[in-house]
């Protein structure tokens, strides 16, 4: 099997691994041990491909990158939570109620937790994989478009597949894809990630299920103003990264 072949197979067992695997087990601590057993997995699959080391995926715990983590969180905390107020404002949805203290703390540990993991791995297998094994082998605007398509095809695994779903993950996609173009590492995008997914989390759960959240909403009748700043937020957050990059600190 040549060098290609050996990366594609990698990525499916990766993806498989999380999507199937991981996302689907009904037991909590049975997800905690796969997880964990992610990093040998991918350790392994690295060796394979010649790839080695951690860090050659972006995996690289350098002395800024907390704080490209938590920078990221803001920004995609930010921008999912100005779209969530204003779709509010536009009446797209009602907030009926809010959960017991208590059961408001559990739903948000577990709403971080959660899009923590869920996040870091899909940036390890999505963004660092992809660019880490065909950076200095094909033109970076190939790696980057590929590294784009594929994380628009695979959102399919969550929201399954039609046409308005894939061009939200493309306008997603350029932020998250970007981040680790000029950082070199995963940890921004990371953050972006966790960041949203946290927002969306507070409003709808893990699941995206009614009543899943700390509040609990109403969806209204959607209109097409309401449903294009799905599109239009992701696009203005891109915007926000590509002028506000040197905030991020690159890998050396």
């Amino acid at each position: 099997m040549g060098f290609y072949g050996k990366v594609l197979a990698g990525f499916i067992v990766l993806d498989l691994y999380l999507n199937i695997g991981i996302a689907k087990s009904s037991q909590f601590w049975l997800q905690i041990l796969l997880v964990l057993l992610f990093f040998p997995l991918l350790k392994g699959i690295l060796m394979l491909t010649k790839a080695k080391e951690y860090r050659n995926i972006g995996i690289s715990f350098h002395s800024k990158w907390f704080r490209n983590l938590m920078l990221g969180f803001v920004i995609g905390f930010s921008f999912w939570l100005v779209k969530y107020t204003i779709q509010y404002s536009l009446h797209g949805f009602d907030i009926t109620g809010v959960k017991p203290f208590p059961e408001m703390l559990l739903t948000l540990f577990m709403v971080m937790l959660t899009f923590l993991v869920g996040s870091l791995l899909n940036e390890i297998i999505i963004r660092g994989y992809v660019f880490g094994h065909l950076k200095g082998k094909i033109p970076m605007k190939w790696i980057f478009f590929i590294s784009i398509m594929i994380y628009a095809l695979d959102d399919a695994w969550n929201e399954g597949f039609h046409l308005w779903n894939t061009l939200f993950s493309l306008a997603l996609g350029l932020s998250l894809t970007y981040a680790i173009y000029k950082t070199g590492s995963i940890w921004a995008g990371t953050g972006i990630h966790w960041g949203l997914n946290v927002c969306y989390g507070i409003f709808n759960g893990t699941l995206g299920s009614s009543g899943g959240g700390i509040f609990l909403i109403e969806d209204q009748s959607a209109t097409v103003i309401i449903e294009s700043i799905n599109y239009i937020i992701p696009l203005f957050m891109f915007l926000f990264i590509f002028f506000m990059r040197h905030k991020f600190e690159k890998i050396s």
